[in-house]
């Protein structure tokens, strides 16, 4: 670890003093040096650079966001083992074309992900693996690149958790089993043979290890290529050992590359899939001395880091060095043991070895922690994940916020009915969770409160709608619990009141509901106004089922200010008066809607209006929506009453494209014999972003 050095007894990295770091930041702290990952890509890639290879980083060492953008800026690949993986790789900018799925559990939704992105191949992993392919290849219309990985049967000789390439571990397939499928494949129009690959295991050394592998890969590669199956790739995977231990031995990737050059197959091209080599050297965990603790002629340091931070320890018998941040030269070595506070006798980094006297308060570099540290941590015993920081030369950046109790709580809810004979939901008021999204320009805060830990709904909806004290929108919906229905959608307006209906907003709530995995992609869903039917068309895109419209009716003799205004009133879950205008520019919207909207012809519950104007086969609407008391960029139920009546009275038929402000709505229906049904709203419905209430009032 070059880059992390003492000077004049301070440990360094780079040109930053760790201890500076520690200060402002706090521990424990993970610490990466940028200069030894970029160092670390170059080696593998002048290593190798003979082949020419697509060096595809393996995100499971570790998917920090900054760190894969480093290395997408140095045109690697990325190889990925998971949807979220393959979200962070095309986040991080790796090119699709450069990035390789493995994993034995691809799930279909999973799948469907990549095919979309056209990513560079699948490792398929089993028989059944290939036949879901297949499937979400058919259905998207698409070519599935696919590389069958092989299981090679050779032992890595490194720990039996991390090998990955021998007979019984649950990764590749036979050798006989990969034969039957490629000959599957070559008769399949929806796949094409593009590779073949393997991975033998982790933090191998030896050189021998590989060559074993490949030469039984080229005999059968030779084997398809007389069966006229040519893949191009051969990905040979990573696994490259690093020395953890002083005196320990790495693999030698200059020695690994001139050997297996006298045996690659010609007019293949080398995939390779390092991660442990390229970011593991590159870190430390920082932690500090909470405790010295002595137990007869045991001695132990207790310090802040602990195995939910670094779990290699605990679970492989690992072996990080670790050093004081300011070196003591001049203390005599004792014999310690070095633990975490957590409730588990695992909970070691070093066990009896000689270290220098630190006392409560010093911090120690636990070395090598850039792979499997962070990637694998965890919130075992409540404990909150601690944060990351990048340095380069001398500045440094928080790349990784440290979590704090109220994310331990994110996603938890407390079901609707008592289980303990006592209602205690509104103990949890701490954090609650939102998402702000819109359709069409139509914003909403939309919270799952099937806990019922929002109480005071109206209250809080005025609150959090205030664009100058709030959040800002121009509606709360909540998701609560129904009876017969996927969902009850409760929506307030700004003011406070409760809408029956909103054709936007039901969009919002369907997407999320479907996101948070509370309904699938159609659901039914319980509001004020009815059960509605819903089904996201794609990703984004939404089809809300209408309440069929009720009491239509011409109003022509609404008196307003001595003018007289003439327009049709209908109900599609909500009430609206819909004005025909020939330019819908040309009305002052606020003050004509707000006298409509409280005209004494609607009373109680007053009107929307829509100032509808038709342009050809389509129409141009604005909205004055009550409780907004105001124009909104957009109103689902207002597109809905404009089409329906614009068919009614204009004859334009289905589906009718309503262009708003915020966007482009499609209203579908059926029109006979004067009656409306099969009424659809379909726009899409966008996340802004997502937030925490904390401890919020009325929550």
């Amino acid at each position: 670890m070059s880059h992390f050095h003492y000077r004049q007894d301070e440990l360094f990295c780079e040109n930053i003093p760790i201890q500076n770091i520690a200060d402002k930041v706090g521990t424990p702290f993970y610490i990466y040096s940028y200069a030894a990952l970029v160092d670390n890509f170059r080696r593998v890639e002048k290593a190798f650079s003979p082949f020419n290879p697509l060096i595809c980083y393996s995100l499971k060492a570790n998917p920090n966001l900054t760190l894969c953008r480093i290395l997408s800026s140095l045109r690697a690949g990325a190889d990925v083992v998971s949807g979220g993986e393959l979200y962070t790789a095309l986040l991080a900018g790796f090119l699709p074309e450069k990035i390789v799925y493995a994993g034995v559990g691809k799930t279909q939704k999973e799948i469907e992900f990549a095919l979309k992105n056209n990513i560079l191949l699948f490792n398929v992993e089993s028989e059944q693996e290939l036949v879901e392919i297949a499937k979400a290849a058919e259905k998207l219309k698409r070519k599935a690149p696919i590389s069958i990985r092989i299981n090679p049967d050779i032992d890595p000789k490194t720990h039996h958790y991390i090998t990955t390439g021998k007979k019984g571990n649950k990764f590749g397939v036979s050798f006989e089993t990969a034969e039957r499928l490629y000959h599957k494949i070559a008769q399949t129009r929806t796949f094409e043979a593009k590779g073949i690959h393997m991975h033998i295991g982790s933090q191998i050394t030896s050189t021998e290890t590989y060559l074993k592998a490949l030469n039984k890969l080229k005999d059968f590669i030779r084997k398809l290529q007389d069966c006229k199956m040519k893949p191009g790739y051969l990905d040979m995977g990573g696994g490259f050992g690093i020395a953890y231990e002083e005196g320990e031995k790495e693999l030698c990737l200059e020695e690994l590359a001139r050997q297996i050059s006298l045996i690659f197959p010609e007019d293949m091209h080398l995939i390779l899939e390092p991660g442990r080599y390229i970011v593991g050297n590159a870190a430390a965990l920082i932690t500090k001395t909470l405790y010295r603790k002595e137990e007869g002629a045991n001695k132990f340091l207790i310090v802040d880091a602990a195995m939910n931070d670094l779990v290699r320890p605990a679970l492989y018998g690992a072996c990080h060095r670790i050093i004081p941040i300011q070196r003591l030269s001049s203390k005599a070595c004792e014999k310690v043991s070095i633990a975490g506070p957590i409730c588990e006798s695992a909970d070691f980094f070093l066990k009896n070895v000689d270290f220098p006297g630190v006392v409560k308060g010093e911090l120690l570099a636990i070395l090598d922690t850039g792979a499997y540290g962070f990637s694998m941590s965890s919130n075992y015993n409540s404990r909150t994940r601690c944060a990351e920081v990048l340095v380069k030369g001398d500045k440094w950046w928080l790349i990784r916020e440290r979590e704090d109790y109220q994310d331990l709580l994110r996603g938890q809810r407390v079901p609707r009915e008592s289980l303990w004979g006592m209602n205690i939901s509104s103990t949890l008021s701490c954090n609650v969770q939102f998402w702000k999204m819109e359709g069409t320009g139509n914003d909403f805060i939309v919270i799952d409160n099937r806990g019922e830990l929002i109480k005071e709904r109206a209250k809080i909806a005025s609150c959090l709608c205030q664009r100058k004290k709030g959040i800002g929108a121009d509606g709360l919906i909540l998701i609560e619990e129904a009876k017969d229905a996927d969902f009850t959608m409760r929506i307030f307006n700004p003011d406070g009141s409760e809408a029956e209906m909103c054709g936007n907003g039901a969009r919002c709530a369907v997407r999320f509901a479907y996101l948070k995995g509370i309904a699938g992609r159609e659901c039914i869903f319980q509001t004020l106004s009815g059960k509605i039917l819903a089904k996201l068309s794609d990703d984004v895109k939404v089809k809300v089922k209408m309440t069929s419209p009720q009491d239509l009716r011409e109003v022509d003799k609404l008196n307003i200010d001595g003018k007289i205004y003439k327009g049709y009133y209908v109900n599609t879950g909500v009430p609206h008066f819909v004005l025909f205008l020939p330019s819908s520019e040309s009305i002052p919207i606020r003050e004509v809607g707000a006298k409509i909207r409280f005209h004494e012809f609607f009373h109680p519950q007053g009107t929307n209006v829509d100032f509808v104007q038709i342009e050809k086969d389509r129409l141009l609407v604005r909205t004055y929506e009550r409780g907004v008391e105001d124009e909104t960029l957009s109103c689902g139920t207002g597109a809905v009453a404009s089409a329906l009546i614009s068919a009614f009275v204009h004859g334009l038929s289905s589906p009718v494209t309503v262009l708003t402000k915020g966007g482009e709505i499609v209203v579908w229906f059926k029109l006979s014999e004067d009656k409306f049904s099969e009424v659809f709203l379909e726009a899409e419905a966008n996340i802004v972003y997502r937030g925490n209430l904390n401890g919020a009032k009325y929550v």
